[in-house]
Order: C-alpha cells, then sequence, then structure tokens
C-alpha cells in the first residue's frame, strides 16, 4: 500500500521500541507536526532511555533501510496502516485524550469513516442477555456500524449479531501476531473477512492484562454511544462506559433483577443518568432514527419444528433436539444455521440455543 511521507513518519515512529507511548505523542508536539522532534525532547530521552538507546532510536527513525524492513513486514501480515494523518482517521477518535497516532487494520478499513456505536458485557453474561445483545446488534447495522471487543460471551453475541451486515469493527488489545484466547481464532477470521479487526498496538505486542482497559478507551472513542449488555461491579466494561462519559458518549445499559451478578454495574449506571435500553427503540429514539422492522422468512416444517422446541424448553440442546424429532444431530446444522441468519435463534455454545 502507498503511504504518504507523513504517514510513513508516523508508523516508523510507532514501530520504535523503548519509547513509551507518552513520549511518542510528545514527540509529535501533540500531533501539530509529522515529524518527531528529539531535539527538543533529547534531555527527556536520555533520561528514560539512556544515551545509547536514544541514539540508535533517533537514527533508526532517519533510516531508509529500518523504513522499508517496517512497511515490508507490515505488508507481509496483510496489515493496512491507517494514522492519524490519515483521511480514513475516524474523526470522533482525534476528540479523545492521546489518540492513538497508528491503527493497525485487516478488513474493510472504510467501516472506520462510517457512524459507530458500541456494545460491550462481560464474559459471564446471562442467556437471555446474550440472545437479546445478538438481536439488538443486528438491529444497530441498519444505521450504525458496531464496534466491540473479541472476548466470549457479550462481545461473541454483539459479533454475531452485525457480522451478517458487515457493519463490525472488533478492536483488539494486543497485535495481529497473537490471538486471545486462542479458541478465537476462527472467530477473528470470520471478523477479517467481513468486517474489520483493528489494534493500536504493533504486531508483536503480547496480550497483557493492563492492555485492555487502555483498549477500551479507543471502543469508546470510536462510537457516538455505548451499550453496557452485561456487567458486574468490577468490570471492563464499566471501563469503557467511563471512558464513554468522559468523552461525552451517551451510555446506555440493561436492566437486571436483584441478586442478578452480571447486571450489577448495569443498574449501577443506570442509577448514575445511563439510559435504561430495553429494546432498539430506546437508542434510535434518542439519535431521532426510524426502524425498519425485518421481513419474515418462510420455515420449513424442520426449522418450525426446532424454533417450538427451544422457546417451550427455554434453551435446546441439540442432541435432545434431534431425539425429539427422531433425527441424527447432524441432520439439524442446516436448519439451526439457517434459523441463525434469520435472526430467530442465537447459538450459546456447548451445542445449545436460545430463541430470539
Amino acid at each position: 500500500m502507498a503511504y504518504t511521507n507523513d504517514e510513513i513518519n508516523l508508523i516508523t515512529l510507532d514501530s520504535l521500541e523503548g519509547l513509551t507511548y507518552k513520549i511518542r505523542f510528545a514527540l509529535l508536539s501533540g500531533l501539530a507536526a509529522s515529524s518527531p522532534d528529539f531535539i527538543k525532547y533529547e534531555r527527556e530521552l536520555i533520561k528514560t532511555l539512556g544515551s545509547g538507546v536514544y541514539n540508535k532510536v533517533r537514527e533508526s527513525f532517519f533510516s531508509r533501510s529500518y523504513r522499508e524492513k517496517v512497511l515490508k513486514e507490515l505488508d507481509r501480515r496483510g496489515v493496512t496502516c491507517v494514522t492519524y494523518f490519515s483521511q480514513n482517521y475516524p474523526a470522533f477518535l482525534k476528540e479523545i485524550p492521546l489518540p492513538p497516532l497508528v491503527l493497525y487494520c485487516k478488513g474493510n478499513v472504510g467501516l472506520l469513516k462510517t457512524r459507530c456505536f458500541s456494545v460491550v458485557g462481560s464474559r459471564r453474561t446471562t442467556s437471555p442477555a446474550i440472545a437479546e445483545c445478538k438481536k439488538i446488534c443486528s438491529q444497530l447495522t441498519q444505521h450504525f456500524t458496531v464496534v466491540t471487543g473479541t472476548a466470549d460471551g457479550a462481545d461473541s453475541a454483539a459479533i454475531a449479531g452485525a457480522l451478517p451486515s458487515g457493519k463490525l469493527i472488533a478492536v483488539l488489545a494486543y497485535g495481529f501476531d497473537y490471538c486471545y484466547p486462542s479458541i478465537n481464532e476462527s472467530l477473528l477470521k470470520k471478523v477479517e473477512e467481513g468486517g474489520l479487526l483493528i489494534s493500536e498496538f504493533v504486531p508483536k505486542t503480547k496480550p497483557v492484562q493492563y492492555l485492555f482497559p487502555v483498549r477500551n478507551r479507543v471502543i469508546a472513542g470510536l462510537s457516538e454511544g455505548v451499550l453496557v449488555v452485561s456487567a458486574a461491579k468490577r468490570s471492563g466494561a464499566l471501563i469503557t462506559a467511563n471512558y464513554a462519559t468522559e468523552y461525552g458518549r451517551t451510555t446506555f445499559a440493561f436492566p437486571y433483577s436483584v441478586g442478578t451478578t452480571s447486571g450489577e454495574g448495569c443498574n449501577a449506571l443506570i442509577k448514575k443518568g445511563g439510559l435504561l435500553t430495553e429494546n432498539i427503540l430506546d437508542i434510535f429514539s434518542l439519535f431521532g432514527l426510524d426502524f425498519k422492522e425485518a421481513k419474515s422468512h418462510p420455515l420449513s416444517e424442520t426449522e418450525l419444528a426446532i424454533v417450538k422446541i427451544i422457546r417451550e424448553e427455554g434453551e435446546g440442546f441439540v442432541p435432545e433436539i434431534a431425539e425429539k424429532l427422531g433425527k441424527m444431530p447432524f441432520q439439524l446444522i442446516p436448519a439451526l444455521s439457517a434459523l441463525e441468519i434469520k435472526g430467530l435463534i442465537v447459538r450459546l455454545g456447548g451445542n445449545r440455543y436460545s430463541a430470539l
């Protein structure tokens, strides 16, 4: 991919080892200039890095061979860079304190210029909330690109709901050389092919715990609003919600009954001014947007029978559904996939499904 000289400067700066993010940001004088002023920050850099590392960092930045190596490696990994100076850099993200200097991307980069809405939640999300999250994310794509993380639970449900439309951005808390948890590899591949994966971290950045709350500021910063599907008293989803409030974004939250641990954080948000959200109209009405009901899809005899069983039981376990219908479990796969696409059921994991 062809980059402008300013973009290459920023990509090179971001790749230099030994520099903290704040130092990188400071070197660009608050992004007022595209080239770092090493002389201005020489004393601070030497104090932080040591004179030997400082000289090496400065030399690498101006090295043509180093620049070519960095760009070649990114191209080999299939990574596209969107820098603060790129036309595709999201306007909303520029508004936050310390915006990412570079967004490393895989997928449809054009989604960064669309209207975005974030949906986040806990790994431990109840089955009804999982089903409602998938449904509402599918509906959100009528007007927004859905932004979320890549964890199990609410994030995975948001991905499942938005991905069929292609209007989905998933934000990583590590570099593209890694996948965390490893079981999510196939899921991330689907996002890359049908939506957009982004990270503010160079590809070789390992997944470490403190980077996840740092990532959450990007999820909040990209979006016009944030829906918290589930959250305990202490939750990463609440960190995202706090960032959203700090950035002047509107926060929404599912309400929970007394004693539901995974909803205590949501109820606390509502008490503090977050908007109680029961359906898509609670979100669209605030933005003055219309909602169009999805057209109904005709169901086959097998599909009707499956939906009936799942609704009667609350949840459906595939071997049990197959036994009731007098079929083998593998024979139900086409019907189950069709029902997911039609938005009538949602996969819960472990061969279990819930009705929407």
